[in-house]
């Protein structure tokens, strides 16, 4: 169970993403890079760096294999511990 100092943790951290997420999200790529990614994502954002006629995604350099490997592998820790616990109600 968790304790009052510990719901008071969670609550202010749970206040402070709330308050902090929407004025993290309110400036574009633009007004926060700015400079030459600026101008090179206002490119991007005007279609002048990549048409795709064929109908395919411009490559964007994530190995999506990674992020494939990774999830696997919290799934498997996430096994893993489940079954170390045992029949732990806790």
């Amino acid at each position: 169970m968790m304790g009052l100092r510990s719901r008071g943790f969670v609550a202010l951290g749970t206040l402070l993403a709330l308050v902090a997420a929407p004025s993290a999200l309110a400036a574009s790529s633009e007004d926060v890079y700015g400079g030459v990614a600026g101008e090179i994502q206002g490119d991007v954002d005007a279609g002048a760096l990549g048409e795709t006629a064929s109908g395919t995604l411009p490559f964007t350099g994530l190995n999506l294999m990674l992020i494939v490997v990774g999830g696997l592998l919290l799934i498997a820790t996430g096994v893993l511990l489940k079954r170390r616990s045992g029949s732990n109600p806790s």
